[in-house]
């Protein structure tokens, strides 16, 4: 006989207030049959629906990128790379990605920009909309040269405009379809608690960062290879974990934890399985492509082809007295005088020599110990620890590649000394959040990345409302943040000091971290875990779920 499925309405406090909104939490003896038609798969499908269309209502002023002046994009706080990066990744000109210009992102990323790039231009092309429309009619009437000349001057710019709107409207599209993808596979993940994918169906992130950025893309992939996992294929969740890594990297973290699990449970088998097809995956979707991308250098602030031989991903174009001539590896931080030196990056590398050389980003811990107007004078011992010699900042990398050495082990660890072998949520939460923590870069979209694995591995609303709440006051006091960077530029005072942004990122921070101490409270005491509280061992835990928990280490 198949259990019942969990009620949050009688098993979260939070949820059951809200249940009094529509009546109050079902009785008993409430028939909740599975032939109705809103089925809880239903029901979850319609919250994400929902969502996604007040965040489409939320990010709508910015469809347009002609509108983006004086910080338009942050006062109305409908900021979104997508938009952004429509023309400066060079899709507005209808450009291939990689291949006529490079992109910041790996490849399925790139794949997707290309297929949105090229529906957005097939539905301008079908259906003018009312201000393209009145300029073809003026050029149609034009009786001059001069007036067709400046009619269809007008006719292209009015394109491209709304070129751009329907790029946006496309991958809104796609981001819906990936985050209902990933709300049936938490739902299937989760067991007898389907209704816990409410948690990021309704989540404040999902509203206000599902456009963002294209992260749901690898969200959805994660999601499926966690369904896979617990359903007890490995293949098919090395396949999905790859695709994501493909798509954002994120995803071969899983591998961690997971070896953590699989050692101590004897499941090795299973974990090679995974690790393999993720590796292989992943690789195998990327070489390829970077294999046939030509190589590009920034000439006058644009992309510039540069042909190269051999498969390096960095040369260095040196200039001297006129004559030029390309070497493998990376330009030299000082150029002898009389020469110039040009970085010349494969466009498929870019993502990779982007990570390597960008400095700490506005979200991180690192910019507070750095920074200046901040917390510091910025001339502090650790800006001069970590201050680049040249374009790398190999000093700050290294503290990065430790931190995220130190999470790794200490999770490991978790797995393995643990009174009882952790649930997979919980430790792949774990070890996501250490990294974010840990890294130089956090955008705020990442916390998408978040949402599926904090709602497996405590399924708890006040917590995870708390949480979301910091989340979207970092987003918020970022953008006020960069109202008052421009208007110092500018000689005005706008916005809120940067301080004000530091303390939403450290409350953010805190919050992760609370979170985190509750899952590992869950982790030594099961009885307070309310997954284990009702019976269950692991239901995303696949091949795990149910195995003798053999201790690594003994007592």
């Amino acid at each position: 006989m198949t259990a019942p499925l969990v009620l949050p309405s009688q098993d979260d406090p939070i949820a059951a207030g809200a249940a009094q909104a529509i009546g109050g939490p079902p009785g008993a003896h409430a028939r909740l049959g599975r032939r109705r038609f809103w089925t809880v798969l239903r029901v979850l499908l319609a919250f994400t629906a929902l969502t996604s269309l007040l965040g489409f209502a939320q990010k709508a002023p910015c469809r347009s990128g002609s509108s983006w002046q004086h910080e338009y994009q942050y006062t109305r706080a409908c900021y979104t790379d997508v938009v952004a990066l429509y023309s400066a990744e060079g899709l507005s000109d209808g450009k291939t990605p990689y291949y006529e210009h490079p992109v910041e992102y790996p490849v399925v990323i790139g794949g997707v920009m290309w297929v949105s790039s090229g529906l957005a231009r097939g539905l301008e092309s079908l259906h003018h909309d009312q201000s393209t429309q009145q300029a073809l009619d003026q050029l149609n009437a034009a009786k001059t040269p001069q007036e067709a000349t400046q009619a269809r001057s007008t006719v292209d710019y009015r394109e491209a405009i709304a070129r751009g709107r329907h790029f946006y409207d496309v991958t809104w599209v796609l981001m819906t379809a990936c985050a209902m993808v990933v709300v049936i596979a938490l739902a299937k993940t989760a067991g007898r608690r389907r209704w816990d994918a409410a948690m990021f169906a309704l989540s404040p992130a999902l509203l206000v960062h599902a456009t963002t950025n294209w992260d749901l893309v690898a969200v959805a992939f994660a999601a499926l290879g966690m369904w896979a996992w617990a359903r007890k294929h490995p293949v098919v969740a090395g396949l999905m974990f790859g695709l994501g890594t493909a798509t954002k990297l994120y995803p071969i973290l899983f591998l961690v934890p997971l070896l953590g699990l699989c050692f101590r449970a004897r499941r090795m088998r299973a974990w090679g399985l995974t690790a393999g097809l993720t590796v292989v995956t992943a690789v195998g979707l990327t070489l390829p492509f970077y294999l046939t991308a030509p190589s590009y250098a920034e000439v006058n602030g644009a992309p510039a082809k540069v042909a190269v031989s051999g498969i390096a991903p960095l040369h260095c174009q040196i200039t001297q007295a006129g004559v030029t001539h390309l070497t493998s590896g990376r330009c030299p931080a000082k150029v002898p005088s009389g020469e110039t030196a040009v970085q010349v990056t494969n466009a498929v590398y870019r993502f990779f020599d982007l990570n390597q050389t960008r400095g700490a980003d506005w979200d991180s811990l690192y910019l507070q110990l750095i920074d200046a107007r901040g917390w510091t004078s910025g001339n502090n011992w650790f800006s001069r620890l970590v201050a680049p010699d040249g374009p790398v900042p190999s000093a700050l990398n290294n503290l990065v590649a430790v931190g995220v050495v130190l999470v790794c082990v200490a999770v490991l660890a978790l797995c393995l000394l643990a009174p009882r072998r952790p649930r997979v949520p919980q430790v792949l939460f774990l070890t996501l959040t250490g990294f974010l923590l840990v890294n130089k870069v956090d955008s705020p979209q990442y916390v998408l990345w978040l949402v599926p694995l904090a709602v497996l591995a405590r399924p708890r609303w006040r917590l995870f409302l708390a949480w979301q709440a910091t989340e979207v006051l970092v987003l918020l006091s970022r953008f006020y943040f960069f109202i008052n960077n421009d208007g110092l530029a500018k000689g005005r005072s706008e916005g809120i000091d940067m301080r004000w942004f530091f303390a939403a990122v450290l409350l953010r921070d805190l919050l992760l971290v609370v979170y985190s101490v509750f899952v590992i409270r869950d982790i030594f005491r099961p009885e307070e875990d309310v997954v284990r509280a009702e019976g269950d061992d692991d239901p995303a835990g696949g091949v795990l779920d149910g195995a003798p928990d053999r201790s690594a280490v003994p007592a």
